[in-house]
């Protein structure tokens, strides 16, 4: 009879180290940007034919892609750390003294946004929807890519898709990973917007806090912004905290366009990726 093979001890993984340390310190780890806000004029006047203000009016989330707000990293992870959430009743919690109940009608309310009945957070949710088509969904956000793509990153995405992927990734459901990661919920949202679906945001924003506060996976803290509306709202003090501002380059306009290697040529927006030389010498990219 064969001796029986030692077992491998299995190695954690560094995302299951960050979940297993106690709550406090995993909140204390994790970073906080400072968060994004849209330059609507810098695209409306430079690059009209990407609609991004068009397409957010119909959303009704015009206020919130336009918020541009100090933030207050000490409160937030005090907010994060304490964070209780009820799928009916919003998020409570202590944050300097005052309790702090958060629903989804008070968000609405601070970020003037209308009210929605579509409230969709999860891809499994998604499958479930009436009139969704996977096929037809990703033949519209990816464009000329459908085909060939295997695997979900900015690369397949259409322009367009490309612009509000990165006003997604750092609004809409802000979090940390590569720039060029896509997911499936990603693409749901690509798509509501371009057909213009309205979706419940104040809903998103609270399911994701609640991802954040569980640790499902290594994450910044998101809403910065937003949760500074709030705790204005709620009369929480800020004095002698310690705040971040937001940079010039914390505003998505048409320079963010140049660092996404989006650029105009003879007309149009085209991606850069093949580079050649003309006559005289001078370097293009074109797509």
């Amino acid at each position: 009879m064969a001796a029986k093979r030692p077992r491998r001890e299995r190695l954690p993984s560094p995302s299951s180290d960050e979940e297993a340390l106690p709550l406090e310190h995993r909140i204390d780890k994790c970073p906080i940007p400072v968060g994004k806000n849209v330059d609507l004029a810098s695209f409306a006047f430079d690059a009209p034919s990407f609609y991004i203000e068009d397409y957010f009016v119909a959303m009704g989330w015009v206020s919130l892609i336009t918020l541009d707000e100090k933030v207050y990293p000490n409160i937030m992870k005090e907010f994060y750390k304490d964070l209780v959430f009820s799928l009916g009743s919003g998020i409570t919690c202590m944050v300097r003294n005052k309790r702090l109940k958060i629903t989804r009608d008070l968000i609405r309310s601070i970020l003037h946004l209308e009210d929605c009945d579509l409230r969709i957070f999860s891809s499994q949710t998604i499958r479930h929807l009436e009139g969704y088509n996977p096929v037809e969904t990703c033949s519209r956000v990816m464009g000329k890519h459908f085909e060939e793509a295997r695997r979900l990153s900015t690369n397949q995405l259409t322009l367009t898709c490309r612009v509000l992927h990165n006003i997604i990734s750092h609004i809409i459901v802000p979090r940390k990973g590569h720039p060029d990661e896509v997911n499936h919920f990603d693409v749901f949202l690509f798509n509501s917007i371009l057909v213009e679906r309205k979706l419940d945001f104040p809903y998103i924003v609270l399911h994701h806090m609640n991802t954040v506060h569980r640790g499902h996976r290594p994450m910044a803290l998101p809403y910065g912004m937003i949760l500074t509306k709030i705790f204005q709202h709620c009369q929480v003090s800020f004095c002698d905290e310690v705040v971040i501002s937001p940079k010039p380059t914390d505003t998505i306009n048409i320079h963010t366009l140049k660092r996404m290697k989006i650029i105009k040529k003879d007309g149009q927006w085209v991606a850069q990726s093949k580079r050649f030389n003309d006559e005289s010498g001078t370097l293009y990219f074109a797509s």
